[in-house]
This record gives structure tokens, sequence and C-alpha cells, in this order.
């Protein structure tokens, strides 16, 4: 009978840098898909206003588009944003805690932010699934299949979720010592 080794410390069947990596690599792609959406947006509505006004004929499906587009540019980045510290934060109040503090509750909120979303996914999931299975119509002047769209609300949820986890973490790695016990928002905004 051959003992089973257990895996020292770091080792581990995945590897949070390797999760990491990947995800640049996923935010990048997300990124153009979305530039690319966003551009159809500007583009369309363009097109449909200079059509309305000019020859009062508008763009039968520009609006019911736009709404699906608008799903793709939000959702797909959430993760890089996070992954640019681009949400909203308040580091004002923040650095008046001594920095280890300050890690310490920037790592509670990533925390409460990865639940908020993991359920947020999770529902959204849900009703993705049944959009899905009941092979759910946007109703307008063009009849759309939303399923699709709907589908990514939970992908870009629990792609932020694994962001939460990377950066949760990085805050813990810098409590341990084994990261400059730092954080970057804060020296960013001056004094």
């Amino acid at each position: 009978m051959t003992a089973t080794r257990l895996p020292l410390h770091g080792e581990a069947w995945w590897e949070m840098e390797t999760i990491e990596r990947w995800l640049k690599k996923i935010n990048v792609i997300f990124g153009f898909i979305a530039a690319a959406a966003i551009a159809m947006m500007m583009i369309s509505t363009t097109l449909d206003t200079t059509f309305r006004y000019a020859f009062n004929s508008p763009i039968a499906g520009v609006f019911e588009l736009n709404e699906v587009l608008l799903v793709i540019a939000v959702f797909l980045t959430v993760c890089w944003t996070q992954e640019c510290r681009g949400h909203t934060r308040v580091v004002l109040g923040m650095r008046r805690f001594s920095m280890r503090n300050a890690i310490k509750l920037d790592t509670v909120c990533w925390i409460l932010c990865f639940i908020f979303l993991a359920v947020m996914g999770w529902q959204s999931a849900r009703e993705a699934l049944r959009s899905y299975e009941i092979n759910e119509f946007r109703w307008g002047s063009v009849q759309m299949q939303i399923w699709w769209a709907k589908a990514l609300v939970p992908l870009g949820c629990w792609l932020a979720c694994l962001q939460f986890l990377v950066d949760i973490r990085e805050n813990i790695r810098r409590l341990k010592g084994k990261l400059p016990l730092d954080l970057p928002d804060l020296r960013q905004i001056g004094d």
C-alpha cells in the first residue's frame, strides 16, 4: 500500500496565479468585445437618430439591440473593472486607518462584495436558465431572443467573484508579510 503525498504549503490542484493569469486574458478579450458593443451602440443610435429626424424613418430594432449590447458592455467588464480598481470606493476614510487596518477593512469589503455577486450570479443564472427553457424573446419592433444576454449576467458576476478571491488572497498575503504592507489605491489619491 502506497502512502498518498499530501500537498505541501503553497501547492494545490489549482494555483491562484494560474487563475489570475487566465482572468487577465479573459478580461482583455471581454474588454475588446465590450468596446465593440459600445461602438455598435454609438453607431446604431447615431444612424437611428439620423434616419428618424432626416427621413422620418427610424431603424427597426435599434432600441432592442442596444438593450442587449448594454448587458454585454456592463457585465463582461465587471471583472476587469475590479482588477483595475475602477469601481467606486471610498478610500479617503481608509486613509485615517493604519495600513494594516486599512487592508483588513479592504478585505472585509471584498468578502461582502464576493457574497453579494455570488448570490446575484446564482439568482440571475436561475433566471437565465428559465429564459432559455421558455425560449424568451424581447418583444418590440423586432423580436429577439434574450436568454443568451441573460446568461452573460451570471458569467460576469462569477468572473468578478474569482477576481475578488484573487484580491482577498493578495490582501491576506500582505497581512502575513508575504507582500509589502501597502494598498496602491491609498497612494493614488495623494495627500
